[in-house]
């Protein structure tokens, strides 16, 4: 626990402490500030004795007893008091609560994605299809799109199939991630037409390589935010289970 949270929790329960301590003493009928018991200043007046008067109770009246409440009155004083005090404590164990749960949740950080997933995110980025639409010509941009995942799935150190081409892993890479494979068919065939074709090869279909770079980039990145959801979804119900 960090030093802000220990001194949070310190002063929590010496205010805790106190409230405890004031309920308990009022419950008890006893004041903390006693009367004073000395006397000071100029000696009283003493008056002539005066005969008694004789006191004449009229019907109907009711000789009160002025030392104090009934003995049932006190006992619902002290259930009240004792209710204050049972909600107090209930309050300040629900902050302590709170308190550790913060705690616990900047100790453990939420996992990062895949090492995978996020060299397909670098490899599909603003800046990379930035340079593939302002710089060269339309037909090695457009295979600079696909070449790039081609590497980001080649750096992540995955299992190859010997029998497998490097598109058909980057394309099975992909779907693995759940991109949306019209986009994956788009670009891939986009790559295969400019870098095999000798016809030339326009700007419109570099915007349109592209424009499925940037689709497969949107779907990457939407998985990885399930992915840090999830798990930050799993650090609170581990956090939770801890705490009962």
């Amino acid at each position: 626990m960090r030093r802000g949270s220990r001194s949070t929790v310190v002063a929590v329960l010496l205010t805790v402490a106190g409230l405890v301590l004031l309920l308990w003493g009022s419950g008890q009928g006893s004041s903390f500030v006693a009367q004073p018991q000395g006397t000071w200043g100029p000696p009283p007046i003493r008056l002539p004795e005066l005969p008694d008067l004789v006191s004449v109770e009229q019907p109907g009246d009711e000789i009160t007893d002025a030392e104090g409440a009934p003995e049932g009155a006190e006992r619902v004083i002290d259930l009240v008091l004792l209710f204050y005090a049972a909600v107090v404590v209930a309050g300040v164990l629900l902050v302590l609560r709170a308190l550790l749960r913060r705690d616990r949740r900047e100790r453990d950080p939420v996992e990062e994605p895949d090492e995978e997933l996020l060299a397909l995110l670098d490899a599909s980025g603003e800046e990379v299809r930035y340079r593939a639409l302002t710089e060269g010509d339309p037909r090695n941009a457009i295979v600079a799109c696909w070449v790039a995942l081609e590497d980001a799935v080649d750096r992540s150190g995955l299992s190859t199939d010997p029998s497998e081409t490097a598109a058909e892993l980057t394309t099975r890479v992909l779907g693995r991630w759940q991109v949306d494979p019209a986009a994956i068919i788009d670009l891939s065939e986009a790559y295969r037409e400019a870098r095999f074709s000798r016809h030339p090869v326009t700007e419109e279909q570099r915007r349109a390589a592209v424009d499925a770079l940037e689709r497969i980039h949107a779907d990457l990145r939407r998985r990885a935010l399930a992915e840090q959801e999830a798990a930050s979804a799993a650090a609170d119900a581990d956090a939770a289970g801890a705490d009962r």
